[in-house]
């Protein structure tokens, strides 16, 4: 579109917004479009007044700043008129200090929070929107004390943290709240954040029962609906059981809720023939809708590759008619965007394949890259030197300017990526779905060459998830979608099922867990008499309320299954137990035999297979002192953990069982992030208090003075023991630097061992700490 008839197309469209004739989010659209064309053409004085003008009209006055932030044009008008005057009055009122202002939209919202009222919101919107920003905002403006911010994962827990202790548009945060990450807080001071995981979440308020909370935000919520979830690989899913119980709780206990998440399809209220359990909840629990799934602040253009020229627009043109093979088409459409000096995201179904298309970009010669930064520089130099090897597609990927991000690769290297990414380091990164949950980037273009995620169809929701990754909000006017898999087109223009509650739903099938968080009116008699049987037996054991209640994701009969096991235990294998808490309290070194009673004692109640594999799975010992005897092959891979942590792991499928050094490190990441530090530690975690409130009914010793495996389950989650090396494992840095915490009589020698990547790591964590 030429740009006196786009013009002329502005002023129409604005005229019908005006009239109430098209909705907000349509004109939004066009000026957003209208931006992106001329952010690059000379600008007359008369041309800034009416950016200036229509962008307030928007209600996103940033589209204008952003001519002068990123595409340095100069404001060279001073003379004002009306509109002019207007425009710089009402941009005022979105300031909500000297530096930050808010768009419109989020305005709105936070115009929404009153005092001395009830504050509950669902807000469903998209992912340019600025809704985790936002809720710092409504903090700032409700003056709460006692705040619990909640995450899906241990990345997001960790970018926000970083934001409030490093960036100083967030100091007010960190000169007046104090800031809790962990679960054990030893001091809680009169103002506090707390930032969690639904786990996290339940886990502290086990101990802090009697805390007061003001607000809670939680993030992700479509996760509290098993259905809006897909696993990309076949792994235990009991996200939807922690979010949901840790709603429960927080409904309880907490008056101001704000609930987030994008895309969220809302059940139609007026329809039979669909579920209503969401709309139930929402009314139940008073919330109040807000829903922008349309508001899209930066715009996409939406291109299917599918000719051998694709002109994109007057930028990009992806010629590939020279190309036949599907690995040398994405190499060279890499290499014409790179010729434009643009950053691309590539979507691929799952982690092997991300490995398998950064080589395939690397071996097509056009894209060998000459020089890299220092920074880039530093981080391969550091990779090569901890893990030992020289044939990491992740290494020989960053040594071309490529990022690989999934969920199987170190969290720490996740993150640096993900940094050099934003920082113009790199500017290729091949993603799966783990570039949905809460990583902020700043791609202009996205890739899609998979409609799946794993072996399993991709969800609308997950496709506009994914599409949003074009283009961010501050950064750019629009993102290009380049899709290679038509199928992901229509999915994305598709629809999914409306969310859903199973607490709020009398006819579906619930879990034990769900008993105990349901009301009554949503239960069947089956349903309540079950619930009734296992009351019966709680109280035929007398295990109080306060044990039974720790670990709720676990459900009550199986923690009566490990305790009636302990219970039944021979003198002998009491005594094997002391000796195997003696040994893991001391020097964290597993004693096999107590090792081996323990995986016994809980394997009743495990249901994850590849845990079950691997505790049936047996090899023997040739030497030592077991020598000749049998164990569980787990019992070896933890050894291996423990003895030398994720490197330990690797060496162990590289040399034990024969595997190469991309698959070593991915089966090692499945092994220690999912099996050890979620699924095993949980377990582990119900032996450790039925164990403990055994001994307390047998000595009388108060149970928290009761000797347990706390040190082994702390090592298990965080990787870490002392509070700072935990604090250090959640932050994301080299393993060294969490040594170098957690060592006391060892600092200054670890210390010397830093190269300078461990190094300048060190010195950020050490300025957050001392803050």
């Amino acid at each position: 579109m030429h740009r006196i008839e786009a013009a002329s197309f502005i002023v129409k469209r604005m005229n019908k917004f005006f009239k109430h004739k098209i909705h907000d989010y349509e004109f939004v659209k066009d000026v957003c479009r209208y931006f992106d064309l001329i952010k690059n053409e000379s600008l007359s004085p008369s041309d800034l007044k009416f950016l200036k003008y229509i962008s307030n009209i928007a209600g996103i006055p940033h589209y204008y700043d952003l001519l002068f932030s990123k595409f340095n044009h100069e404001e060279v008008f001073d003379e004002f008129d009306l509109n002019t005057f207007s425009s710089m009055l009402y941009e005022s009122t979105l300031h909500v200090d000297e530096h930050i202002k808010i768009h419109k939209y989020q305005k709105n919202i936070l115009n929404m929070y009153g005092t001395e009222v009830q504050n509950r919101f669902f807000l469903s919107a998209t992912t340019s929107f600025g809704k985790t920003f936002l809720i710092y905002e409504i903090i700032k403006k409700m003056q709460y004390k006692n705040i619990v911010l909640i995450f899906p994962t241990i990345a997001l827990l960790s970018e926000n943290y970083e934001r409030i202790m490093i960036d100083e548009n967030y100091s007010y945060f960190h000169n007046h709240f104090d800031i809790h990450t962990l679960s054990e807080v030893t001091e809680i001071g009169e103002t506090n954040i707390f930032i969690f995981t639904p786990e996290r979440y339940l886990s502290f308020m086990d101990k802090n029962s009697d805390l007061h909370i003001d607000f809670v935000f939680v993030d992700e919520i479509y996760k509290i609906d098993n259905e809006y979830i897909i696993d990309s690989i076949n792994k235990e899913n009991e996200r939807d059981t922690a979010y949901r119980v840790a709603l429960y709780h927080i409904l309880e206990k907490t008056i101001d809720i704000l609930l987030v998440g994008p895309y969220i399809e809302f059940p139609d209220s007026t329809n039979t023939n669909v579920n209503q359990s969401f709309n139930k909840f929402l009314d139940k629990n008073n919330f109040v809708i807000i829903d922008y799934n349309q508001m899209e602040i930066v715009n996409k253009s939406i291109n299917l590759i599918t000719s051998k020229i694709n002109k994109i627009d007057d930028y990009l043109t992806i010629d590939l008619h020279e190309y036949n093979k599907v690995g040398d088409k994405l190499g060279k459409t890499i290499y014409d965007i790179r010729l434009i000096d643009e950053n691309t995201i590539i979507y691929t179904k799952g982690a092997g394949t991300a490995e398998t298309k950064a080589r395939s970009i690397m071996d097509l010669p056009i894209n060998k890259v000459k020089e890299i930064s220092s920074k880039l520089e530093q981080l391969i130099n550091h990779l090569k030197r901890t893990f030992k090897v020289n044939d990491w597609t992740t290494i020989r990927a960053l040594e071309n300017k490529i990022g690989i991000h999934h969920g199987l690769i170190p969290k720490y290297i996740q993150k640096e990526i993900i940094s050099l990414f934003n920082n113009g380091d790199i500017d290729v990164l091949i993603s799966t779905t783990t570039i949905t949950e809460g990583v902020n980037t700043s791609a202009k273009n996205l890739i899609v060459l998979s409609s799946m995620k794993g072996d399993k169809p991709l969800k609308t929701f997950d496709a506009k998830n994914i599409a949003g990754r074009a283009g961010r909000f501050l950064h750019h006017y629009s993102g290009r979608v380049l899709i290679v898999d038509k199928n992901f087109a229509e999915i994305l223009d598709g629809s999914d099922n409306e969310m859903k509650h199973k607490n709020y739903d009398e006819s579906s099938q619930k879990d034990e867990i769900d008993l105990f968080i349901t009301d009554n009116e949503y239960l069947n008699d089956n349903d309540k008499q079950q619930r009734e049987n296992i009351n019966i037996e709680l109280q035929n054991r007398e295990i109080p309320n306060e044990i039974m209640q720790m670990y709720k994701v676990i459900s009550y009969s199986d923690k009566i299954k490990v305790y009636d096991q302990i219970i039944q235990l021979t003198i002998s294998q009491r005594k094997l137990l002391k000796k195997f808490i003696k040994q893991i309290s001391f020097n964290l070194s597993l004693d096999y035999d107590g090792m081996k009673l323990i995986l016994m004692l809980i394997y009743p109640v495990i249901f994850n297979e590849k845990l079950k594999f691997f505790i049936d799975t047996t090899s023997t010992i040739k030497r030592g002192q077991n020598r000749g005897k049998e164990y569980p092959i787990l019992i070896y891979m933890l050894s291996a953990y423990l003895s030398e942590g994720y490197m330990g792991s690797i060496k162990y499928n590289k040399e034990q069982r024969g595997l190469k050094t991309d698959e070593a490190v991915r089966q090692s990441s499945t092994f220690i992030y999912n099996l050890l530090k979620y699924q095993l530690v949980k377990y582990l975690g119900i032996f450790n208090i039925m164990y403990k409130f055994i001994i307390f009914q047998d000595t009388g010793k108060p149970f928290d003075e009761v000797r347990g495996i706390e040190k082994l389950l702390k090592k298990l989650e965080y990787n870490a023991i002392t509070e700072k090396g935990r604090l250090a494992s959640d932050y994301g840095v080299p393993t060294k630097i969490i040594e170098y915490y957690d060592d006391e009589d060892n600092k200054s020698e670890i210390r010397k061992t830093f190269d300078n990547y461990e190094e300048s790591k060190f010195r950020m964590l050490e300025s957050i700490f001392n803050k």
